[in-house]
Protein backbone atom coordinates (compact mmCIF):
# COMPACT_ATOMS: atom_id res chain seq x y z
CA UNK A 1 0.00 0.00 0.00
CA UNK A 2 1.61 3.41 -0.53
CA UNK A 3 2.13 5.58 2.05
CA UNK A 4 -0.72 7.06 3.59
CA UNK A 5 -0.64 11.50 3.60
CA UNK A 6 -1.95 13.36 6.97
CA UNK A 7 -4.36 16.65 5.65
CA UNK A 8 -5.62 19.29 8.39
CA UNK A 9 -9.11 20.45 6.86
CA UNK A 10 -10.19 24.14 7.93
CA UNK A 11 -13.38 23.03 7.74
CA UNK A 12 -15.94 23.94 10.30
CA UNK A 13 -18.76 21.69 11.75
CA UNK A 14 -21.27 24.21 11.09
CA UNK A 15 -20.61 27.22 8.83
CA UNK A 16 -22.28 30.35 7.96
CA UNK A 17 -21.76 30.80 4.25
CA UNK A 18 -23.54 33.65 2.13
CA UNK A 19 -26.63 32.77 0.38
CA UNK A 20 -27.91 34.70 -2.81
CA UNK A 21 -31.10 34.96 -4.11
CA UNK A 22 -32.60 36.83 -6.85
CA UNK A 23 -33.67 39.53 -5.20
CA UNK A 24 -33.61 40.84 -1.51
CA UNK A 25 -33.74 38.16 1.39
CA UNK A 26 -31.53 36.63 4.05
CA UNK A 27 -27.91 37.47 2.91
CA UNK A 28 -26.97 35.12 5.29
CA UNK A 29 -28.05 31.43 6.31
CA UNK A 30 -27.17 28.43 8.59
CA UNK A 31 -26.17 24.75 6.80
CA UNK A 32 -26.67 22.09 8.67
CA UNK A 33 -23.16 19.90 9.26
CA UNK A 34 -23.19 16.60 6.63
CA UNK A 35 -20.48 13.91 8.24
CA UNK A 36 -18.29 13.03 5.09
CA UNK A 37 -19.16 9.69 3.01
CA UNK A 38 -16.35 8.27 1.09
CA UNK A 39 -17.45 7.45 -2.72
CA UNK A 40 -17.78 3.45 -3.51
CA UNK A 41 -16.75 3.74 -7.48
CA UNK A 42 -16.55 -0.04 -7.24
CA UNK A 43 -20.56 -0.69 -6.84
CA UNK A 44 -21.21 2.01 -10.11
CA UNK A 45 -22.03 -0.17 -13.12
CA UNK A 46 -19.20 1.92 -15.02
CA UNK A 47 -16.37 0.30 -12.64
CA UNK A 48 -18.07 -3.32 -12.97
CA UNK A 49 -18.29 -2.91 -16.99
CA UNK A 50 -14.79 -1.89 -17.38
CA UNK A 51 -13.46 -4.34 -14.29
CA UNK A 52 -15.34 -7.09 -15.96
CA UNK A 53 -14.60 -6.76 -19.90
CA UNK A 54 -11.05 -4.57 -19.83
CA UNK A 55 -8.36 -7.34 -20.48
CA UNK A 56 -10.94 -9.33 -23.28
CA UNK A 57 -11.75 -6.25 -24.78
CA UNK A 58 -7.67 -5.48 -25.13
CA UNK A 59 -7.28 -8.93 -26.58
CA UNK A 60 -10.02 -8.72 -29.17
CA UNK A 61 -8.90 -4.93 -30.10
CA UNK A 62 -5.49 -6.83 -31.26
CA UNK A 63 -7.07 -10.07 -32.37
CA UNK A 64 -8.61 -7.48 -34.87
CA UNK A 65 -5.84 -5.65 -35.35
CA UNK A 66 -7.22 -2.23 -33.84
CA UNK A 67 -5.30 -1.81 -31.02
CA UNK A 68 -5.84 0.87 -28.20
CA UNK A 69 -4.46 3.89 -28.22
CA UNK A 70 -2.04 3.50 -25.24
CA UNK A 71 -3.09 6.98 -23.03
CA UNK A 72 -6.69 5.07 -23.41
CA UNK A 73 -5.42 2.35 -22.23
CA UNK A 74 -3.79 4.11 -18.69
CA UNK A 75 -7.24 6.03 -18.51
CA UNK A 76 -9.32 2.81 -18.02
CA UNK A 77 -6.33 1.24 -16.35
CA UNK A 78 -6.45 4.57 -13.65
CA UNK A 79 -10.13 4.64 -13.20
CA UNK A 80 -10.02 1.04 -11.83
CA UNK A 81 -7.78 2.64 -9.20
CA UNK A 82 -9.31 5.55 -8.40
CA UNK A 83 -11.45 6.41 -5.26
CA UNK A 84 -10.22 2.69 -3.77
CA UNK A 85 -8.31 2.81 -0.82
CA UNK A 86 -6.08 -0.06 -1.42
CA UNK A 87 -4.23 1.77 -3.89
CA UNK A 88 -3.39 4.67 -1.43
CA UNK A 89 -5.25 7.27 0.63
CA UNK A 90 -4.79 10.39 2.59
CA UNK A 91 -5.36 10.61 6.24
CA UNK A 92 -7.62 14.11 6.78
CA UNK A 93 -9.17 15.46 10.08
CA UNK A 94 -11.55 18.38 10.69
CA UNK A 95 -10.27 21.15 13.23
CA UNK A 96 -13.57 22.19 13.90
CA UNK A 97 -15.51 18.75 14.75
CA UNK A 98 -11.79 16.75 15.34
CA UNK A 99 -13.73 13.77 12.90
CA UNK A 100 -10.75 12.11 11.17
CA UNK A 101 -11.39 10.21 8.28
CA UNK A 102 -9.59 9.19 4.74
CA UNK A 103 -9.86 9.86 1.52
CA UNK A 104 -8.97 7.56 -1.52
CA UNK A 105 -6.48 8.73 -3.96
CA UNK A 106 -8.14 10.62 -6.89
CA UNK A 107 -6.94 9.41 -11.01
CA UNK A 108 -7.21 12.63 -12.44
CA UNK A 109 -9.05 11.29 -15.62
CA UNK A 110 -9.46 13.55 -18.60
CA UNK A 111 -12.38 11.35 -20.22
CA UNK A 112 -13.78 7.96 -18.41
CA UNK A 113 -13.75 9.14 -14.17
CA UNK A 114 -16.99 10.67 -13.53
CA UNK A 115 -15.62 11.85 -10.08
CA UNK A 116 -12.46 13.32 -12.03
CA UNK A 117 -14.22 15.11 -14.52
CA UNK A 118 -17.36 16.42 -12.31
CA UNK A 119 -14.48 18.01 -10.10
CA UNK A 120 -12.80 19.80 -13.35
CA UNK A 121 -16.32 20.65 -14.46
CA UNK A 122 -17.36 22.27 -10.97
CA UNK A 123 -13.74 23.82 -10.57
CA UNK A 124 -13.90 25.53 -14.46
CA UNK A 125 -17.13 26.58 -14.04
CA UNK A 126 -16.84 28.68 -10.74
CA UNK A 127 -13.85 29.50 -12.01
CA UNK A 128 -14.79 31.43 -14.61
CA UNK A 129 -17.56 32.83 -12.70
CA UNK A 130 -15.71 34.44 -9.76
CA UNK A 131 -12.96 35.42 -11.89
CA UNK A 132 -12.81 35.78 -15.36
CA UNK A 133 -15.73 36.23 -16.96
CA UNK A 134 -17.02 40.35 -16.31
CA UNK A 135 -20.73 41.14 -14.86
CA UNK A 136 -22.14 41.78 -18.92
CA UNK A 137 -24.69 39.47 -20.61
CA UNK A 138 -23.12 36.13 -22.07
CA UNK A 139 -24.67 34.15 -25.33
CA UNK A 140 -23.75 30.45 -25.91
CA UNK A 141 -22.54 29.58 -29.39
CA UNK A 142 -22.53 26.34 -30.33
CA UNK A 143 -21.40 25.37 -34.10
CA UNK A 144 -20.98 21.51 -35.68
CA UNK A 145 -19.21 20.62 -38.95
CA UNK A 146 -20.68 18.38 -41.49
CA UNK A 147 -19.91 14.70 -41.20
CA UNK A 148 -17.39 14.55 -43.89
CA UNK A 149 -15.23 16.97 -41.86
CA UNK A 150 -15.35 15.86 -38.43
CA UNK A 151 -13.11 13.02 -38.18
CA UNK A 152 -9.91 16.18 -38.65
CA UNK A 153 -10.64 17.71 -35.75
CA UNK A 154 -10.55 14.66 -34.14
CA UNK A 155 -7.35 14.23 -34.18
CA UNK A 156 -5.58 17.04 -35.77
CA UNK A 157 -5.01 20.43 -33.66
CA UNK A 158 -4.08 23.24 -36.40
CA UNK A 159 -7.77 22.13 -37.52
CA UNK A 160 -9.38 22.94 -34.15
CA UNK A 161 -7.35 25.71 -34.11
CA UNK A 162 -8.42 26.80 -37.70
CA UNK A 163 -12.04 26.07 -36.95
CA UNK A 164 -12.02 27.84 -33.39
CA UNK A 165 -10.20 31.02 -35.14
CA UNK A 166 -12.92 31.08 -38.05
CA UNK A 167 -15.98 31.00 -36.06
CA UNK A 168 -14.69 33.61 -33.08
CA UNK A 169 -13.60 36.32 -35.89
CA UNK A 170 -17.36 35.86 -37.38
CA UNK A 171 -18.91 35.95 -34.17
CA UNK A 172 -16.93 39.14 -33.59
CA UNK A 173 -17.53 40.81 -36.46
CA UNK A 174 -21.14 40.15 -36.48
CA UNK A 175 -21.14 41.60 -32.42
CA UNK A 176 -19.50 44.42 -33.49
CA UNK A 177 -22.13 45.28 -36.39
CA UNK A 178 -24.39 44.87 -33.66
CA UNK A 179 -23.17 47.03 -31.58
CA UNK A 180 -22.90 49.98 -34.22
CA UNK A 181 -18.98 49.63 -33.76
CA UNK A 182 -17.35 49.74 -37.36
CA UNK A 183 -13.96 47.71 -37.07
CA UNK A 184 -12.05 46.02 -39.69
CA UNK A 185 -8.60 44.83 -40.61
CA UNK A 186 -7.09 48.38 -41.00
CA UNK A 187 -7.83 49.40 -37.49
CA UNK A 188 -5.19 49.17 -35.39
CA UNK A 189 -5.17 46.27 -33.27
CA UNK A 190 -4.97 48.68 -29.56
CA UNK A 191 -7.79 50.16 -30.96
CA UNK A 192 -10.20 47.53 -31.74
CA UNK A 193 -13.23 46.69 -30.61
CA UNK A 194 -12.61 42.83 -29.18
CA UNK A 195 -15.37 40.39 -27.68
CA UNK A 196 -14.36 38.14 -24.89
CA UNK A 197 -15.18 34.41 -24.87
CA UNK A 198 -13.96 30.58 -23.98
CA UNK A 199 -14.49 27.50 -26.02
CA UNK A 200 -14.93 24.26 -25.17
CA UNK A 201 -14.22 21.50 -27.68
CA UNK A 202 -16.58 18.79 -27.31
CA UNK A 203 -15.96 15.63 -28.75
CA UNK A 204 -19.08 13.34 -27.73
CA UNK A 205 -22.66 14.10 -28.94
CA UNK A 206 -25.74 12.86 -25.96
CA UNK A 207 -25.53 9.48 -26.81
CA UNK A 208 -22.49 8.38 -26.66
CA UNK A 209 -21.32 8.78 -29.96
CA UNK A 210 -18.30 10.50 -31.02
CA UNK A 211 -19.43 14.04 -32.42
CA UNK A 212 -16.53 16.70 -32.37
CA UNK A 213 -18.02 20.29 -31.81
CA UNK A 214 -17.49 23.39 -30.44
CA UNK A 215 -19.06 25.68 -27.80
CA UNK A 216 -18.25 29.07 -27.06
CA UNK A 217 -19.57 31.09 -24.11
CA UNK A 218 -19.09 34.76 -25.43
CA UNK A 219 -19.98 38.51 -24.20
CA UNK A 220 -23.52 39.35 -26.06
CA UNK A 221 -21.42 42.62 -27.26
CA UNK A 222 -17.97 44.17 -27.23
CA UNK A 223 -15.02 46.15 -25.66
CA UNK A 224 -14.37 49.62 -26.56
CA UNK A 225 -10.80 50.34 -25.75
CA UNK A 226 -10.96 54.04 -24.19
CA UNK A 227 -9.85 56.99 -26.17
CA UNK A 228 -6.06 58.02 -26.00
CA UNK A 229 -6.31 60.96 -23.99
CA UNK A 230 -8.42 59.31 -21.12
CA UNK A 231 -5.08 57.80 -19.86
CA UNK A 232 -3.88 53.85 -19.83
CA UNK A 233 -5.69 53.18 -16.62
CA UNK A 234 -9.25 53.28 -17.99
CA UNK A 235 -11.20 50.40 -18.32
CA UNK A 236 -12.40 49.58 -22.01
CA UNK A 237 -16.46 50.45 -21.97
CA UNK A 238 -18.75 47.45 -23.06
CA UNK A 239 -21.24 48.06 -25.49
CA UNK A 240 -24.03 45.47 -25.70
CA UNK A 241 -25.29 43.94 -29.16
CA UNK A 242 -28.63 43.98 -30.83
CA UNK A 243 -30.56 40.64 -30.90
CA UNK A 244 -29.58 38.27 -33.05
CA UNK A 245 -31.59 37.29 -35.61
CA UNK A 246 -32.12 34.22 -37.46
CA UNK A 247 -30.95 36.61 -40.92
CA UNK A 248 -27.61 37.18 -38.65
CA UNK A 249 -26.93 33.30 -37.92
CA UNK A 250 -28.06 32.85 -41.79
CA UNK A 251 -25.31 34.90 -43.29
CA UNK A 252 -22.57 33.97 -40.27
CA UNK A 253 -23.44 30.62 -40.83
CA UNK A 254 -22.73 30.96 -45.34
CA UNK A 255 -19.13 33.26 -43.82
CA UNK A 256 -17.88 30.38 -41.17
CA UNK A 257 -18.92 27.65 -44.46
CA UNK A 258 -16.62 29.22 -47.02
CA UNK A 259 -13.83 30.34 -44.91
CA UNK A 260 -13.49 26.64 -43.34
CA UNK A 261 -13.81 24.66 -46.34
CA UNK A 262 -10.86 27.43 -47.87
CA UNK A 263 -8.92 26.49 -45.29
CA UNK A 264 -9.12 22.77 -45.86
CA UNK A 265 -8.04 23.19 -49.30
CA UNK A 266 -5.45 24.71 -48.61
CA UNK A 267 -3.63 22.79 -46.25
CA UNK A 268 -4.56 19.93 -48.48
CA UNK A 269 -6.74 17.91 -46.18
CA UNK A 270 -9.76 18.49 -49.28
CA UNK A 271 -8.86 17.96 -52.74
CA UNK A 272 -10.52 21.15 -55.29
CA UNK A 273 -13.41 18.75 -57.07
CA UNK A 274 -14.33 17.71 -53.00
CA UNK A 275 -14.22 21.33 -51.68
CA UNK A 276 -16.15 22.61 -54.78
CA UNK A 277 -18.56 19.82 -54.05
CA UNK A 278 -19.29 20.46 -50.68
CA UNK A 279 -19.59 24.66 -51.62
CA UNK A 280 -22.58 23.28 -54.11
CA UNK A 281 -24.36 21.68 -51.24
CA UNK A 282 -27.66 22.95 -50.75
CA UNK A 283 -27.86 21.68 -47.27
CA UNK A 284 -24.20 22.43 -45.97
CA UNK A 285 -24.46 20.73 -43.14
CA UNK A 286 -23.09 23.46 -40.74
CA UNK A 287 -25.01 24.31 -38.23
CA UNK A 288 -24.97 27.61 -35.76
CA UNK A 289 -26.89 27.81 -32.60
CA UNK A 290 -27.04 31.28 -30.32
CA UNK A 291 -30.17 30.58 -28.88
CA UNK A 292 -29.32 30.23 -25.04
CA UNK A 293 -28.58 34.00 -23.63
CA UNK A 294 -27.72 35.34 -19.76
CA UNK A 295 -28.47 38.08 -18.30
CA UNK A 296 -27.61 39.79 -15.69
CA UNK A 297 -30.47 39.10 -13.69
CA UNK A 298 -30.24 35.17 -13.82
CA UNK A 299 -26.67 35.47 -13.62
CA UNK A 300 -26.04 34.53 -9.84
CA UNK A 301 -29.25 33.07 -9.15
CA UNK A 302 -28.47 29.39 -7.14
CA UNK A 303 -29.86 26.22 -8.65
CA UNK A 304 -31.28 28.14 -11.09
CA UNK A 305 -31.22 26.05 -14.66
CA UNK A 306 -30.52 29.28 -16.92
CA UNK A 307 -28.02 30.86 -14.08
CA UNK A 308 -24.11 31.12 -16.22
CA UNK A 309 -22.23 28.41 -13.85
CA UNK A 310 -25.11 26.12 -15.42
CA UNK A 311 -24.43 27.04 -18.49
CA UNK A 312 -20.39 26.80 -18.29
CA UNK A 313 -20.90 23.57 -16.46
CA UNK A 314 -23.25 22.08 -19.48
CA UNK A 315 -19.87 23.38 -21.71
CA UNK A 316 -17.35 21.72 -18.82
CA UNK A 317 -19.55 18.49 -18.88
CA UNK A 318 -18.40 15.29 -18.82
CA UNK A 319 -18.85 13.08 -22.24
CA UNK A 320 -21.72 10.95 -20.07
CA UNK A 321 -23.65 10.66 -16.98
CA UNK A 322 -23.10 8.27 -14.62
CA UNK A 323 -26.86 8.11 -13.40
CA UNK A 324 -28.19 7.11 -17.35
CA UNK A 325 -25.71 3.90 -17.25
CA UNK A 326 -27.44 0.27 -16.48
CA UNK A 327 -26.52 -3.03 -16.86
CA UNK A 328 -28.25 -6.34 -17.19
CA UNK A 329 -26.44 -9.58 -16.50
CA UNK A 330 -27.03 -13.44 -17.60
CA UNK A 331 -28.13 -15.91 -15.44
CA UNK A 332 -24.33 -16.44 -14.96
CA UNK A 333 -24.01 -13.31 -13.45
CA UNK A 334 -21.61 -11.82 -16.60
CA UNK A 335 -22.84 -8.65 -18.19
CA UNK A 336 -25.16 -9.04 -21.47
CA UNK A 337 -26.43 -5.71 -22.30
CA UNK A 338 -25.28 -1.94 -21.31
CA UNK A 339 -28.11 0.64 -21.14
CA UNK A 340 -27.99 4.20 -21.73
CA UNK A 341 -30.85 6.48 -21.03
CA UNK A 342 -30.75 9.54 -23.22
CA UNK A 343 -32.09 12.86 -22.05
CA UNK A 344 -35.63 13.59 -22.26
CA UNK A 345 -35.38 16.18 -24.59
CA UNK A 346 -33.20 13.39 -27.22
CA UNK A 347 -35.29 11.18 -26.34
CA UNK A 348 -37.57 12.07 -29.36
CA UNK A 349 -35.42 13.03 -32.07
CA UNK A 350 -33.02 9.42 -31.42
CA UNK A 351 -33.20 7.13 -34.41
CA UNK A 352 -31.36 3.35 -33.63
CA UNK A 353 -27.47 3.04 -34.08
CA UNK A 354 -27.35 3.74 -37.68
CA UNK A 355 -29.78 7.05 -37.66
CA UNK A 356 -31.62 5.36 -40.65
CA UNK A 357 -34.98 6.07 -41.09
CA UNK A 358 -36.04 1.91 -41.18
CA UNK A 359 -33.87 1.90 -37.77
CA UNK A 360 -36.14 0.70 -34.90
CA UNK A 361 -37.04 3.55 -32.77
CA UNK A 362 -36.09 2.61 -28.76
CA UNK A 363 -39.19 3.19 -26.31
CA UNK A 364 -40.24 6.76 -24.98
CA UNK A 365 -37.44 7.51 -22.60
CA UNK A 366 -35.06 6.83 -25.22
CA UNK A 367 -32.12 3.99 -24.85
CA UNK A 368 -28.94 3.16 -26.50
CA UNK A 369 -28.49 -0.92 -25.72
CA UNK A 370 -24.90 -2.06 -26.32
CA UNK A 371 -22.82 -4.77 -25.57
CA UNK A 372 -19.77 -4.42 -23.20
CA UNK A 373 -17.28 -4.46 -25.99
CA UNK A 374 -18.98 -1.79 -28.16
CA UNK A 375 -19.67 0.03 -25.13
CA UNK A 376 -15.84 0.29 -24.21
CA UNK A 377 -15.34 0.98 -27.98
CA UNK A 378 -17.53 4.01 -28.01
CA UNK A 379 -15.78 4.87 -24.43
CA UNK A 380 -12.05 4.73 -26.09
CA UNK A 381 -13.45 6.99 -28.99
CA UNK A 382 -14.56 9.96 -25.88
CA UNK A 383 -11.40 10.16 -24.48
CA UNK A 384 -9.24 13.37 -25.34
CA UNK A 385 -6.00 13.27 -26.61
CA UNK A 386 -3.31 13.64 -23.43
CA UNK A 387 -1.68 17.35 -23.47
CA UNK A 388 -4.31 19.06 -25.70
CA UNK A 389 -6.24 22.23 -24.34
CA UNK A 390 -10.04 21.44 -23.01
CA UNK A 391 -11.43 25.15 -22.90
CA UNK A 392 -9.27 28.25 -24.14
CA UNK A 393 -9.87 31.80 -24.05
CA UNK A 394 -10.47 34.87 -26.44
CA UNK A 395 -10.29 38.52 -27.08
Amino acid sequence: MRAALLVTLCTPSRATRPVAGRSGGTPWARRPARRYERRRPEKTPLHRIVSENLENWLEWREAAERLVPGYVEDELRGYLECGLLCFGFARARCTGCGQGFVVAFSCKGRGVCPSSSGRHMAQTAAHLVDRVIPLVPVRQWVISVPKRLRGFPADRLRAVAALTKIFLDEIERLLCAAAGVMSDAATPASARSRLGGISFLHRFGSALNHHVHLHACVTDGVFVPAAAEAGSDTPPAFLPARPITHVHLAALTERVRCRVIRWFRRSRLLDAAAAADMLAWENSGFSVDASVRITLIDRDVPSYFQSLEHLLRYCARPPFALERLFVTRDARGRITRVRYVLPRHKATNWVGPGRGRKSTRPGASGVVELTPFEFLDRLADLVPPPRKHRHRYHG
